[in-house]
C-alpha cells in the first residue's frame, strides 16, 4: 500500500505532522476487561480536570479549532476524534467499546488529547491519499465534503473528514480485526519529540494489550508518501 499525504494538506496546515502505525497479527479481543479497566481510569481524570470551556480552549486543540474555523459558521466546534471523545466523557456516555485496540486508541488520545483515526488494515482497498476537498466530494449518497476539508480515502471511498469529524463505518475495527493501521494528525505546540513519545506509548500498549507486530512511518511536508 503506498500512503501520501497531498502536499496542499501541509500549505494549508504548516506545522502539521502525521504518524502511521500498521500493526497485523493482533489479538483484538482477549485482553478486553483489561482494556476498558485502562480506559476507565483516564475517564475519571478527565472528569476532573476538563469543563466544556475548557475543551474550547485547551492549546493541544486551539489549532484544529483555528483551523477549522476557516469553514465557516456551519462547521462544528466538536471535529476531531478526541474531542468528541472529551464531550461523551463530560457528558456521562461510556466510550467503552467491544474491541481491545478501539479502547486503546480512546485511551491515548484522552491522556494526550491528540486527534488520531484507526481502520482494520485488512479493509482498507489499495492505496490511501489524505486531500483536501475540492467541495465535489461526496460521504454517502447525500452529504458533500465542503471546501477545503480535509479527507482521507482509498481507491474506492472517502473513509473519513479530519475537522468536522465523521468516519465510515466500512473499515470500523471489530473484535475479529487481526491489524489496523493508526494514525495521528498534530500540529503545534505538539513537537516531533512529543508526537514520537505518543507513538512509542501506543506500539508499547498495542504489543501488550494485542501482541502482533508493529511498524511506525511519519509523514511531513518534506516527506509526503511511503510505501507500507
Amino acid at each position: 500500500m503506498k500512503i501520501t499525504v497531498k502536499k496542499s494538506v501541509f500549505k494549508k496546515f504548516n506545522s502539521l505532522k502525521i504518524a502511521f502505525i500498521l500493526v497485523e497479527n493482533i489479538d483484538n479481543k482477549s485482553k478486553l476487561n483489561e482494556s476498558k479497566h485502562l480506559l476507565h481510569d483516564v475517564e475519571e481524570l478527565i472528569k476532573l480536570t476538563f469543563n466544556k470551556e475548557t475543551i474550547k480552549n485547551h492549546d493541544l486543540i486551539s489549532p484544529w479549532k483555528v483551523a477549522q474555523e476557516e469553514f465557516g459558521s456551519k462547521a462544528k466546534h466538536y471535529h476531531t476524534a478526541v474531542e468528541k471523545l472529551l464531550k461523551k466523557v463530560l457528558s456521562g456516555k461510556s466510550i467503552k467499546s467491544r474491541d481491545v485496540l478501539t479502547n486503546l486508541m480512546n485511551y491515548v488520545a484522552l491522556k494526550h488529547i491528540v486527534p488520531f483515526g484507526v481502520d482494520d488494515y485488512s479493509k482498507i482497498n489499495g492505496n490511501l491519499t489524505f486531500a483536501l476537498s475540492s467541495g465535489k466530494e461526496k460521504v454517502g449518497a447525500l452529504r458533500e465534503l465542503k471546501k477545503g476539508a480535509l479527507y482521507y480515502q482509498d481507491e474506492k471511498s472517502i473513509l473519513g473528514m479530519k475537522l468536522d469529524f465523521w468516519k465510515s463505518k466500512k473499515t470500523e475495527l471489530d473484535n475479529k480485526s487481526k491489524s489496523a493501521l493508526i494514525h495521528f494528525e498534530v500540529m503545534l505546540p505538539v513537537t516531533q519529540k512529543k508526537l514520537n513519545e505518543i507513538v512509542k506509548e501506543t506500539a508499547q500498549l498495542v504489543k501488550t494489550f494485542c501482541g502482533g507486530d508493529v511498524k511506525v512511518y511519519f509523514l511531513n511536508e518534506e516527506v509526503n508518501s511511503l510505501e507500507i
